[in-house]
C-alpha cells in the first residue's frame, strides 16, 4: 500500500493537506443497480458505524465477492490455512501469545507469501496467489491470529500498514512486505501512527478500489466506493479529496462544490487552505460554466 494516494489533473490536490476530518453528510450512493446482496448486506451492516458480520467475511465483500458460493470458497481456503499451521507448527504447545504470533508469522512468510506488489489489495488474490501488499497481508494474519485468540493490532501510517501485539506492556512489531519482518524504524516512530479498527480497514479497501476506478475514468463506480470508504471511516480525509477529483473530471462542479462546502462547514479552520478552490467551484457554479 506504500504511498497510496495520487491523484491527478487538477491542483485541489497540491492544496490539500489535511490531517483528520468529521462525517461528510452528503454521502447518498449512486449506481445502486450494480449493488450485489452481500454488498448490500455489508452497507447495511456499517451504517450504524460499526461491524457485526464477521470481519474476514466483510473484507471479503469489500474486496469484491459477490455470491454466496464463492464466500464459502474463500472461507474454506482460510479455514485451510488455519488447519495447515494447526499441524505444521508448535503452536498448540505453547500459550504464551508472542510465541504464537511469530509461529502463524513464521508460517505465512514461509508458505503463503509469493510476492509483494503495492496495488494488491484484493484479499481474493492473497488467499488464491497467495500474493498481496501490506494491507492484504494484515488482513489476513489479523483473521488467523483472532481465529487462535491472539488480539493482533493493526497500525497505521500514511502509506503503510503493519501489525503489532502487546505482551506485558511490551510493543512487538510484525512487517509482512519485507522479507526480513522487521518494521522500518521510520514507520516504527512515525508520530502519525495509529491503531485501526476493523471498519477502517475495510475502508482501505474500498479506497483502494476507488483510486483504481478513477484512475481507469470509471468516475461512477470511483464516487461509490468514496462513499463506501466515507461509511466506514468519516474520519478520513482521502475520500473526500477523491470524491472531488472525480465530479470535477464529470465537470459536475455543483456536486463538487456541496461537498467541499460540506467539508469546510465541519473544518472551519482548514476554509483557508481551500479558498481558491472553494471560490473557483462557486463561480463555476453560478455561471454554470464548464471549462476552467
Amino acid at each position: 500500500m506504500k504511498r497510496f494516494l495520487s491523484i491527478t489533473g487538477f491542483f485541489i490536490i497540491s492544496t490539500i493537506t489535511l490531517t483528520s476530518c468529521h462525517s461528510v453528510h452528503h454521502t447518498g450512493f449512486t449506481n445502486k443497480k450494480d449493488t450485489n446482496q452481500l454488498e448490500i448486506s455489508l452497507i447495511n451492516d456499517i451504517r450504524d458505524g460499526r461491524l457485526d458480520m464477521p470481519f474476514e467475511q466483510a473484507c471479503l465483500i469489500a474486496s469484491g465477492v459477490d455470491a454466496d458460493k464463492k464466500m464459502q470458497s474463500y472461507l474454506a481456503k482460510i479455514d485451510a490455512i488455519i488447519s495447515r499451521i494447526n499441524r505444521e507448527t508448535d503452536l498448540n504447545n505453547t500459550t504464551d501469545p508472542l510465541i504464537r504470533a511469530q509461529l502463524i508469522f513464521g508460517w505465512l512468510q514461509k508458505n503463503a507469501n509469493e510476492g509483494t506488489y503495492n496495488d494488491c489489495y484484493d484479499i481474493r488474490d492473497t488467499l488464491n496467489l497467495k500474493v498481496g501488499n501490506c494491507l492484504s497481508f494484515a488482513i489476513r494474519y489479523t483473521v488467523i491470529c483472532r481465529h487462535f485468540g491472539i488480539d493482533i493490532k493493526n497500525i497505521f501510517v500514511p502509506g503503510h500498514i503493519y501489525n503489532m501485539l502487546i505482551v506485558n506492556e511490551r510493543e512487538h512489531y510484525f512487517e509482512h512486505t519485507h522479507s526480513d519482518g522487521i518494521v522500518k524504524n521510520t514507520d516504527r516512530d512515525n508520530p502519525q501512527k495509529k491503531v485501526m479498527n476493523d471498519l477502517e480497514l475495510i475502508a482501505e479497501i474500498f479506497l483502494y478500489k476507488a483510486r483504481n476506478a478513477n484512475n481507469e475514468a470509471k468516475h461512477e463506480k470511483s464516487i461509490k466506493y468514496c462513499q463506501q470508504a466515507l461509511m466506514c471511516n468519516p474520519h478520513d480525509n482521502r475520500p473526500v479529496i477523491l470524491l472531488l477529483d472525480n465530479y470535477i473530471a464529470k465537470k459536475n462542479y455543483e456536486e463538487a462544490f456541496l461537498y467541499l462546502n460540506d467539508f469546510i462547514s465541519h473544518h472551519p479552520n482548514d476554509k483557508k487552505s481551500f479558498k481558491n478552490t472553494y471560490t473557483l467551484l462557486q463561480r463555476l457554479c453560478k455561471s454554470g460554466d464548464n471549462k476552467f
